[in-house]
């Protein structure tokens, strides 16, 4: 089972980077669909969670989550990522930046899902396995909601480019995550690396777990697998500043990420020196 949400950060706290958009999932086995859900009923107890509340990365006002203390919110969310790696549980999270390929988002959204949908088929194939993918409901609606789905019906007909439509063996579904748990890893998940990615403390915190839970290539490496950067070629080393990889890996060829003293290393990429965080003053005060 895969389930799916999206997530966004309209103005990221690291430098050089626009608007973030982004679709994520977790592919969970089917041993660990149950498995889970009990371990995040067992952890909602252990932290007097309210019955019924659902949880959510921006959850609303006047909910338990918005009143709660920081600390208990990020053991929260470090104890679901856990609970997640420990079921064998994988994620992949595509993150698009509007502010270097400022495509209109009614075409970055069908974009990522299709680099979302190749990772998934690829992970299913590489594990000789077939899935159904779970999408939270769109916001919007009913009729928003029905044109959504017949706009991903290429992807489960036809494939992509790079993935056939064999894997996946139905059109993608939507249920309310409200009642899914499962829709609730997925928008921790797919929310907490795009705060990642942006440069939030809240997304940066839980970078050990993002990166033990995603997917990774056949080097090991989280870059372009689990994680997936666009426009790839100016967001590379984000992958070293992040998950602290120390290269990016395509087709068998090696790119070293992150500060080097080599002479005759390709200028431009605008992470290379720098994570494009602010400098914070330390002798204030």
């Amino acid at each position: 089972m895969i389930y799916i949400d999206d997530s966004g950060q309209k103005q990221p706290r690291r430098q050089h980077l626009g608007e973030l958009i982004s679709v994520g999932g977790v592919i969970v086995p089917e041993h660990a669909v149950a498995a889970f859900a009990t371990a995040l009923d067992s952890i909602r107890a252990d932290l007097k969670f309210p019955d019924g509340e659902e949880i959510k990365w921006k959850p609303p006002k006047g909910t338990f989550q918005a009143s709660a203390g920081g600390p208990l919110i990020t053991e929260l969310r470090q104890r679901m990522l856990q609970a997640a790696i420990d079921g064998g549980i994988k994620s992949a999270v595509v993150v698009w930046d509007r502010g270097r390929l400022p495509w209109e988002k009614a075409d970055v959204e069908p974009a990522i899902l299709t680099y979302l949908y190749d990772r998934i088929s690829l992970y299913l194939r590489q594990h000789d396995d077939v899935g159904i993918i779970i999408a939270d409901q769109p916001g919007g609606s009913r009729k928003d909601e029905m044109k959504w789905l017949a706009d991903t019906l290429g992807l489960t007909r036809e494939g992509t480019r790079f993935a056939t439509p064999d894997r996946v063996v139905s059109p993608i579904l939507t249920a309310p995550s409200h009642h899914v748990p499962h829709l609730q890893l997925a928008d921790l998940v797919t929310a907490a690396t795009t705060a990642a990615v942006a440069g939030y403390p809240a997304g940066t915190t839980l970078a050990p777990w993002l990166k033990k839970l995603a997917r990774t290539n056949a080097y090991g490496l989280v870059g372009g697998a689990g994680v997936v950067l666009w426009p790839r070629d100016d967001l590379l080393d984000l992958y070293y500043w992040i998950f602290g990889e120390q290269q990016y890996v395509k087709n068998g060829t090696g790119y070293a990420l992150g500060p080097s003293d080599d002479p005759f290393r390709p200028p431009g990429r605008p992470f290379q020196d720098d994570d494009g965080l602010p400098v914070v003053d330390t002798t204030a005060g």
